[in-house]
């Protein structure tokens, strides 16, 4: 028994035969091997750090977006306008740069050029990949704004339709207004009057149904 017990003991077990064979392989191919792990070190590190990067330039975006919104006391001096260009131009593909850009577009649309809002609106839906459906949506929305004021409401009004038909994520029943209003202005009456009633049967405790809207109405009906 324990002649037999020493026989095995001398007697090389499968894990020793493959722990000698895996040591022979390594040192057959060290370089192939170093060249490995040194590869992956690199990938690893390049994500940790692509998420250092990213984080870094979130926190910096985040603080050029607020020193762009303490630039000026008025919402619609030059130099706002520039600070929020700055912000948007230098970090494209963030949230801030996004807002940043949102805000640009409303100034430039409230100062009353509305062509250069427009341009701001559609540089956002053509090349920044990080709206969310809401930010697309503020987007849009904007953007048929601006092309509404500038009197282009062939343009406008499908852009405005095609959200309340996909279901607006935020209220809808101010673009039945503008729905109408450009309805009228180019001089279809009927379809306007629809729209607005349209907005009384879907939601008719909606606030923007008030005295004028319905004398606007009784007008419009009138039209013949």
């Amino acid at each position: 028994m324990a002649r037999s017990f020493r026989k095995e003991i001398k007697e090389p077990d499968s894990f020793q035969l493959f722990a000698e064979k895996a040591v022979d392989w390594y040192q057959a191919n060290t370089r192939a091997v170093l060249g490995a792990i040194v590869a992956l070190i690199a990938v690893v590190g390049g994500i940790v750090g692509y998420a250092v990067w990213t984080a870094q330039v979130r926190e910096r975006a985040g603080i050029a977006l607020a020193i762009a919104e303490t630039a000026s006391t008025d919402p619609l001096s030059p130099e706002f306008e520039n600070a929020l260009r700055l912000a948007a131009n230098a970090y494209p593909g963030t949230k801030p740069g996004i807002i940043a850009r949102l805000r640009l577009a409303a100034l430039l649309a409230e100062r009353g050029e509305t062509a250069a809002a427009e341009k701001e609106y559609r540089r956002l839906l053509d090349k920044e990949k990080a709206l969310t459906e809401t930010d697309r949506e503020i987007t849009r929305r904007g953007l048929a704004g601006s092309l509404g004021l500038q009197g282009k409401c062939a343009d406008a009004i499908p852009i405005w339709r095609d959200i309340l038909a996909k279901g607006s994520l935020l209220a809808a029943e101010d673009l039945y207004l503008s729905v109408g209003g450009c309805l009228e202005e180019t001089g279809r009456p009927w379809e306007a009057l629809k729209t607005y009633e349209e907005l009384i049967q879907k939601h008719p405790s909606s606030p923007y149904i008030t005295s004028r809207l319905r004398a606007q109405m009784a007008r419009l009906g009138g039209v013949k």
